[in-house]
C-alpha cells in the first residue's frame, strides 16, 4: 500500500527488501523528482540461531541464541543450515521468551538446529520539514545492499496528507470474522496471521479506490469502506481455499464477492463529498457523484 505521511509531522516508515539486507540508504523525493531528504536507515539487527526444536508441526523452536528482540507481526529472513543455505521471508506470529511460532513456512519442510533467523525490516524517518507540503506521489527510494553483495533500488509511493484514515479491515476485524465463520481455523492462528490478512484485504480496497481516480484520505468519511473491507476479506480467504460450505461454484462466488466489493466502494464514492483540491473545504470545489469505474462497466 502507499505510504501516508501526515503534513508537518515526522513519520517512521518501514520497508521489506526483496532480499536479506545488510545495509541501506534512502532518499525522499518530491513528485517532481528532486531529493528533499536523505534520512538514515536502520536495519533490524536481529540474528538468532536455533539450538533446539520443540515442534515442527507448529513451527516453534526454543533456546535460540543470538541478539535482537523479536516483534510479533514482523517479517524475518529465515536461512537454513543445510540445503545450500536457502532463504525465505517468514512472519513471526507469536513468541514467549525463547519459544517462537512462525505464521509462514520456512524454506525447507522442517525447522532444524542451526537454522538462523535474521532481521528483515528497514526503517527510516521522514521529518516534519520534508513533509511540509501536502501533495501526492512523493517517492521513498531505497538503495539496499544485500547480504549476498548485490544491490537493489526500490521505490515506495508516498502522499503527504492532512488526515489519515482507518484501514478498511483491522486485525481485530479479521479475527472476529474468522471466529464466526471458521472457528477451528481461528483458534489455531496467531496475531501475525490476522494482521497480515487484514493488511492484504485493506490493500485490495485501496487499489480499487485508486483505480477510480480518487484517494481515500480526500473522501469526507473514509471509514465508510468497512463493508467493502469485509468483501475484500472474503476474497483473501478464498485465495487461501477457505470457501463457505454452501458454495458449489467457486468461480461464480468469486465474481459475486468482487462485484459486491466494487458496489460498496462505488456507493461510498458516489455518496460522499470529495475534497479534490485537498483544501479542507468540501463546499467549494468538492465533487459529488462523479462517474466511477465498476466491474463489467465502462467509465463514461
Amino acid at each position: 500500500m502507499d505510504v501516508l505521511l501526515l503534513e508537518d509531522r515526522s513519520t517512521v516508515v518501514e520497508f521489506y527488501s526483496p532480499k536479506r539486507p545488510s545495509s541501506a540508504t534512502c532518499r525522499f523525493l518530491s513528485p517532481a523528482g528532486s531529493a528533499l531528504l536523505t534520512p538514515a536507515v536502520t536495519v533490524d539487527a536481529l540474528s538468532r540461531t536455533v539450538t533446539a526444536v520443540s515442534s515442527d508441526l507448529e513451527v516453534q523452536f526454543t533456546a535460540a541464541t543470538g541478539s535482537g528482540s523479536p516483534v510479533a507481526g514482523r517479517r524475518y529472513w529465515w536461512r537454513t543450515a543445510d540445503d545450500g543455505g536457502q532463504e525465505a521471508l517468514v512472519m513471526l506470529s507469536e513468541y514467549d521468551a525463547n519459544i517462537w511460532t512462525l505464521e509462514s513456512g520456512v524454506p525447507s519442510d522442517t525447522v532444524r538446529v542451526g537454522d538462523t533467523l535474521y532481521g528483515a525490516r528497514l526503517t527510516t524517518t521522514i521529518t516534519a520539514a520534508a513533509a511540509a507540503t501536502r501533495d501526492v506521489n512523493y517517492r521513498i527510494e531505497w538503495t539496499v545492499t544485500n547480504a549476498d553483495g548485490t544491490v537493489d533500488v526500490v521505490t515506495q509511493i508516498a502522499h503527504v496528507v492532512r488526515t489519515v484514515y482507518r484501514d478498511a479491515v483491522t486485525a481485530s476485524d479479521a479475527r472476529d470474522h474468522l471466529a464466526r465463520t471458521w472457528p477451528d481455523v481461528c483458534g489455531s492462528r496467531g496475531y501475525g496471521y490476522f494482521r497480515s490478512l487484514a493488511s492484504r484485504a485493506s490493500a485490495r480496497v485501496w487499489r480499487k479506490v485508486r483505480a477510480s481516480g480518487r484517494f481515500q484520505h480526500l473522501l469526507a468519511d473514509p471509514n465508510d469502506f468497512e463493508a467493502a473491507g469485509r468483501a475484500a476479506l472474503e476474497l483473501e480467504l478464498l485465495d487461501e481455499q477457505m470457501v463457505p460450505a454452501n458454495i458449489i461454484d467457486r468461480s461464480q462466488y468469486r465474481r459475486d464477492v468482487e462485484e459486491r466489493m466494487q458496489r460498496e466502494i462505488d456507493d461510498v464514492i458516489a455518496s460522499r463529498p470529495y475534497d479534490d483540491s485537498d483544501s479542507n473545504n468540501i463546499t467549494d470545489g468538492a465533487e459529488m457523484n462523479r462517474p466511477v469505474t465498476a466491474i463489467g462497466a465502462r467509465r463514461v
